[in-house]
């Protein structure tokens, strides 16, 4: 083992015990708050549900939508369909491969503009809106009994061809169907056609309008929706015990970057801020008790520049720089859809709509540490197959090299995994291990009972919470301290905190 990995084994030692308590510590669950949840989200997703289908219709015509299908919506929403996916296939490169121990995405086929709209133009058909007619050949019905030669009907039944067995033909009209997004390069393309992914969708909206615009966001919404119901409420519902306590398990070796995961139910992914209503079920076990959240300001962008070293970043941090304002501007969205677009050049993301692409330029020019930083990353990748965080932390890329454009294979990971790995596998557990320290020294009543990346959850004692919000403050602002401590370095980006307390999760006010 190489001897800058000790530092890290060491770290994620002590977490282990941490954690081990954290999960017998567990959350409180409301269960009647869950069930009031449950109906409320249902009600949504089947009102939503009938509004997309209506829409679809009316973008479709008759041409059957349905909204679980990959294909079905990238068709409704590109206005394309794809001739023949196996060459689809082929040309862009689509699949899995072995890369080193695990399966990953292939590379995609880089084009330029011009030839990416000539190839799908030439691999995809226009859909246009049809008018469903009764299939003359079977009548309706599917299926037809071939004729025998004596011209007496047959005892075999089989699938009317022209109909496909669906007794009805679709006749093309001369309007375009859907709601005819433009894919932009290679990265929106997908097996089914193009991409329909939350993220993709997210992306896009700040450049929509009109029904486009009003689909995306109900569907979007109506994906979230199915998702917290079989994911959160189910997953709470299922795994709380008889004192209506859950005991999410945590994980510190599922994730590449070393961030922790969770299960039984899934708490590390849940939408953040305070419009996710699940996050009211979690209360405090003792009366009038609280829940207190400690959670890290722009802690990934603050790590960027800390290891870029890049002058403009600590600028922006130190004067209160607003970046998601400054994203925006340049975009020319509103401030809450630019966070989609924001830290994306962090991890050398590129691609995306021309304003996107834009925004990705001026981020460069802005932060040119960080740009030069994603360099000498990708050449330490390539020529040492693998990189090395200041505390000592270790990624392997084996298969990096340089591509015909000049960037390296995996240039997006190589980028991504330190920027996340040292904020949320270095920083934020030297914090909570410092926490629980502090608060075994002290022989408190209160319980560390969440983390989440970049935030901590205490269950507070009603005699214990003014000691609480004074050791969170103490343990989240000691990262200079502790990767001194730990790593021998400082880390001399500003830190920035904030503290929230209620009753519940999610009704929270600042401290």
């Amino acid at each position: 083992m190489s001897k800058s990995l000790v530092p890290t084994l060491k770290l994620s030692l002590e977490m282990t015990n941490v954690l081990s308590r954290v999960e017998r510590n567990g959350l409180r669950i409301n269960l009647d708050t869950l069930e009031q949840i449950r109906e409320e989200y249902t009600r949504e997703m089947e009102e939503l549900e009938e509004r997309l289908n209506d829409m679809a219709r009316e973008a479709m015509g008759d041409t059957p939508v349905s909204l679980t299908s990959p294909d079905d919506r990238s068709m409704l929403l590109y206005s394309r369909k794809v001739k023949d996916k196996k060459e689809w296939r082929r040309v862009f490169n689509l699949g899995m491969e072995q890369r080193g121990a695990t399966m990953k995405p292939k590379q995609r086929t880089r084009m330029s503009r011009g030839e990416f709209n000539q190839t799908v133009r030439r691999m995809t058909d226009v859909m246009y809106k049809t008018r469903g007619e009764q299939c003359p050949k079977c009548g309706g019905f599917g299926r037809v009994s071939p004729t025998k030669k004596d011209g007496t009907p047959g005892k075999a039944i089989r699938i009317c061809k022209t109909c496909g067995g669906t007794g009805i033909l679709y006749v093309p009209s001369n309007t375009v169907a859907g709601f005819k997004l433009v894919p932009t390069d290679s990265y929106d393309v997908a097996t089914a056609g193009f991409k329909t992914d939350k993220n993709t969708l997210e992306m896009r909206s700040s450049d929509l309008s009109g029904d486009a615009l009003e689909f995306v966001t109900a569907y979007t919404r109506y994906n979230a929706l199915r998702t917290y119901l079989s994911t959160f409420v189910e997953g709470i519902k299922n795994n709380v015990d008889k004192k209506e306590i859950i005991h999410p398990e945590f994980m510190q070796c599922v994730t590449a970057t070393g961030r922790l995961s969770s299960r039984n139910p899934n708490f590390q992914n849940m939408p953040r801020g305070n419009t996710f209503e699940i996050r009211k079920v979690v209360e405090s076990r003792f009366e009038d008790g609280l829940i207190l959240e400690g959670d890290y300001s722009q802690l990934e962008f603050r790590v960027a520049g800390f290891l870029a070293k890049d002058a403009q970043a600590y600028l922006d941090v130190e004067e209160g720089t607003d970046v998601h304002s400054y994203t925006a501007s340049v975009i020319g969205c509103t401030r809450q859809q630019a966070k989609a677009h924001t830290f994306k050049p962090l991890y050398g993301g590129v691609s995306g709509t021309e304003s996107q692409r834009r925004y990705y330029s001026a981020f460069k020019e802005k932060y040119e540490g960080v740009t030069e930083w994603h360099d000498r990353l990708q050449r330490e990748a390539v020529e040492k197959r693998y990189i090395t965080l200041p505390s000592g932390r270790q990624y392997a890329f084996p298969n990096a090299r340089w591509t015909q454009y000049g960037t390296a294979v995996g240039r997006t990971n190589i980028c991504n995994y330190p920027v996340q790995g040292f904020a949320t596998a270095d920083l934020l557990p030297a914090a909570l291990v410092r926490l629980d320290k502090l608060f075994r020294a002290a022989d408190l009543r209160s319980i560390i009972c969440n983390t989440v990346h970049d935030s901590i959850v205490i269950d507070v004692h009603p005699q214990e919470k003014d000691v609480c919000i004074k050791l969170m403050r103490e343990a989240m602002l000691s990262l200079p301290q502790e990767t001194m401590e730990r790593y021998g370095f400082r880390y001399d980006m500003p830190v920035g905190i904030e503290l929230k307390i209620g009753k519940n999760w999610l009704d929270l006010h600042d401290v």
